[in-house]
């Protein structure tokens, strides 16, 4: 079982296996690879994304480099500096902290840029915020992670979206494999059948029935009330949180649409779509990479809460776990959210130790901030 390696020269040759989550990845990124990464998410800047086989499982494969503007999604530094480092940091509610940790972020910004720290091989990478591990051995696992060295001698290896709760394989076989486990991030677990149990869900599903809103399903979307999910999720991701989110293009939208690569579901009240969500299955779990709502309207409306009841129910009916991303902590928790810290996990052996420091440095502030992360339910 030797681990196999395709690009766009290549993808021909390539016979996607007769499985659910072979179906997904010939209908999801086989057009990414042909037609590039911006075609479907705008801010996916000198990026190509190829696919790892290993006897019937898939892995996309990204490799980047620097553009300011990239998407955090295939950026290490987009993720650690310029939305991590810069923009998270407002969330502290504390403005002298911040103004501190923005002063020390400049020359640490200068040093990452200098050391090629966007040099990476993104593994298991779907161009998302959170990526489901699809079912994978350890077998599997140590011949992919001692051919990627081999494939990319110039790159750092780094395995996106792995923690101990969903996929603790991945977590152990790689730290095996002398894999540093660096922070990403803070992520949220629910458990629909729990959720259900709490105040707060009661109340969501009241909330739901006195709006009057209908949920629509993707399939029933048309191309104008597609691109107003679009907006919709523009106004929360982009507008609110930030520009390094994936910024989704209308090519996207129809993808989700037509091919089912989300499951869309869409709010509707008075003849217009308010609300919108979109999520996948993996290996038992859902999650929700398209979510928004418009923001215009009165807080009352309570659109956010009613999208993470309708998550809730698509877990519910389908006995899934809910990876509910990050963010947003004690909303979560009021609903029988799990916190648990994401990590990526780092391979930089196969490199000079000039490439190694920037990583290590990551892990060390890394380790300072999950404390701080876990305090404030971020």
């Amino acid at each position: 079982m030797k681990p196999e390696l395709y690009t766009r020269e290549n993808i021909h040759t390539f016979e996607f296996p007769s499985t659910p989550d072979g179906d997904y990845a010939r209908h999801y990124l086989l057009p990414i690879i042909m037609n590039g990464a911006e075609k479907y998410i705008a801010n996916i800047y000198n990026a190509q994304l190829m696919i790892a086989k290993i006897g019937e499982t898939i892995i996309p494969i990204t490799i980047s480099d620097f553009h300011p503007n990239n998407s955090y999604t295939c950026s290490p530094y987009s993720h650690y500096v310029s939305y991590g480092g810069f923009e998270e940091v407002k969330h502290l509610n504390n403005p002298p902290v911040e103004a501190l940790i923005k002063l020390v972020m400049y020359p640490i910004a200068w040093y990452f840029r200098r050391t090629e720290l966007d040099k990476v091989v993104y593994v298991n990478n779907w161009l998302l915020s959170t990526n489901l591990y699809p079912q994978i051995t350890a077998t599997q696992l140590e011949l992919l992670s001692e051919a990627l060295p081999g494939w990319f001698p110039d790159r750092v290896v780094v395995f996106r979206s792995v923690d101990v709760k969903k996929n603790p394989l991945v977590y152990e076989v790689l730290q095996k494999q002398n894999y540093e486990m660096v922070l990403s991030r803070q992520v949220w677990y629910m458990y629909p059948a729990e959720a259900m149990r709490t105040r707060q869900y009661k109340e969501d599903v009241r909330v739901l029935r006195n709006h009057g809103y209908e949920v629509v399903e993707g399939k029933d979307l048309s191309d104008e009330e597609l691109a107003r999910a679009l907006h919709l999720y523009n106004l929360l991701y982009l507008e609110k949180y930030s520009y390094y989110n994936p910024q989704f293009t209308f090519e996207f939208m129809k993808l989700a649409r037509d091919e089912e690569t989300l499951h869309l579901r869409a709010l509707k009240r008075d003849g217009q779509i308010n609300a919108v969500m979109g999520f996948f299955i993996r290996n038992g779990a859902m999650t929700q990479p398209l979510f928004g709502y418009d923001t215009s309207l009165p807080q009352e409306e309570g659109l956010y809460r009613l999208l993470t009841l309708i998550t809730l129910q698509e877990g519910l009916k389908q006995n899934l776990l809910v990876h509910a991303s990050g963010g947003v902590g004690p909303f979560k928790m009021n609903r029988g959210g799990k916190r648990i810290i994401e990590y990526n996990a780092v391979f930089t052996k196969h490199l000079p130790r000039k490439r190694q420091m920037p990583w290590k440095l990551i892990k060390k502030i890394g380790e300072f901030a999950i404390p701080v992360f876990e305090k404030n339910n971020f």
